[in-house]
This record gives C-alpha cells, structure tokens and sequence, in this order.
C-alpha cells in the first residue's frame, strides 16, 4: 500500500496540481495532508497571482483520507491551538491588535498579521477547516503512525521554533509513544526531501528513496509551495517498507 503524504501548500494551487498528477501516477492508495493549506506569507513566496486557498482546500477535500491543521490554519480560521504548553493563550487572543499580542506573546508565538494575506476562504472552507483535527493516529492492518503538522510539544507550529538535532525530538518521541505509535510525520519545516530524527540523529536525505529508519522515528515531509527550498511530497509504501521523497 503506497500512501502520499502532502503537507504546506501555502495557497499554491499550481504546485498542488502537480503533485496530484504525479501522485496518481505513482499509483498511490491514500493521500494524507499534514496542513497548511492557506498561509500565503509576502516575504516567502511569489505566486500571488495564482494563489488560491479556498481551491486547494477543494482539491484537498477531494482527495485526502486525512487533513489536519498546520498553525496557518489556525490563523486562517481564528482558532487556538490545543496544544500549547510553552505559551499560554489568553481566551480573547484573536481578539487583541497585533501590537498587544507582541508585548504578551515576547516574540515567542508567529504573528501572522504581519505579513499574510487573507486567505480569501468562503464561509463553507472556514466551516470545514474547523472540524479538522491538530493530530491523528491512523491505524493499517498492524501499522500504526501519528500525524501532526510540527513536533510535540510545537505540535502546531505555533511556536517560533524549528528542530534541527535529535535531542529536540526527544520530547515528541515519548508523545507518541503515549499514543502507541513509534512512528510519525510531520511537515512545518519545508526541508529539502526528506529528514528524520531516528537512532539518535537528524538526517536530510534530499529526494531520495530509504528504507523506513529505525523506530522510534519522526520523518519530516518537504513542502507543497514553491518556496526558497525544492517543494515536494512523500510516499511512504507501508509493504515496501521504504519512503521516498518526491520532486514537483
């Protein structure tokens, strides 16, 4: 069984396109997104004129067994996350300016506000994107995995934060292991191909195929969006045993 795995499209329904092509080519079974959807910040990309998050979300919809929210969505959709023991939300959050926010959050938490564009979303994505869960666990005859847009306890990505060294997964091992998963993906961090945190290292294989890394493992998907990093996609063949990481 072949399972695509999509994560931060960031509003670019050009690229998404392309992913969906080549993952039917690919023969996949599944497709899971890992979040993101809209998030179409100005100083990172440069497709404002295709850019469509209410059509990605469509396609998405169309086409994902499972869709979780990444902290664009959140934003997008005026929610707080449910996870977040570093930072304390208070219940009026999206309620403040962003010059409040600044002096509560201490330039811990993203400010979206400041250099993203609406996403443009009709009542009915907002709506949808709402029922969404943060994290998953998703079973397969006798395989289990855990799906989440960033790593506990960022679970969200909420957080400025990003995770480079297997100490810093350390944290998000013994979460999933309380979920009986030794196995998770995640995305947030656009890497290059594929990275994981594994046999205590971190690893960047580029795009490439590997056999799936000793558990307990976090494999890191690249991005949908045409960014400053190579985008792309996963598939992880659960009979194969392997994960490969996918040019658009």
């Amino acid at each position: 069984m072949k399972i695509a795995i999509i994560s931060d499209i960031h509003e670019d329904i050009i690229s998404l396109k392309e992913a969906m092509r080549k993952i039917e080519k690919a023969g996949c079974d599944e497709i899971i997104c890992l979040g993101d959807i809209s998030g179409f910040s100005v100083p990172f990309y440069d497709y404002y004129d295709s850019r469509n998050a209410s059509k990605c979300l469509s396609i998405i919809k169309s086409n994902c067994s499972h869709i979780i929210l990444g902290n664009h969505d959140l934003f997008a959709i005026q929610k707080i996350p449910d996870i977040s023991p570093n930072f304390q939300y208070p219940d009026n959050w999206y309620e403040l300016d962003y010059h409040q926010k600044k002096a509560i959050s201490n330039n811990q938490v993203w400010l979206n506000e400041i250099d993203e564009l609406n996403p443009l979303y009709k009542k009915t994505d907002i709506e949808f994107l709402s029922n969404c869960p943060e994290t998953e666990v998703i079973e397969k005859g006798d395989f289990k995995f855990f799906i989440s847009h960033n790593i506990y306890p960022n679970i969200s990505g909420f957080e400025k934060q990003f995770y480079f060294e297997y100490i810093e997964f350390v944290d998000h091992m013994n979460y999933i292991k309380q979920k009986n998963c030794h196995l998770s993906f995640s995305g947030h961090s656009h890497p290059e191909g594929i990275a994981y945190a594994s046999n205590n290292s971190f690893v960047l294989k580029r795009f490439k195929t590997i056999k799936l890394p000793s558990l307990p493992a976090a494999i890191i998907c690249p991005a949908i969006a045409e960014g400053k990093n190579r985008n792309g996609f996963l598939i992880f063949d659960i009979i194969e045993n392997t994960v490969s990481a996918k040019k658009i």
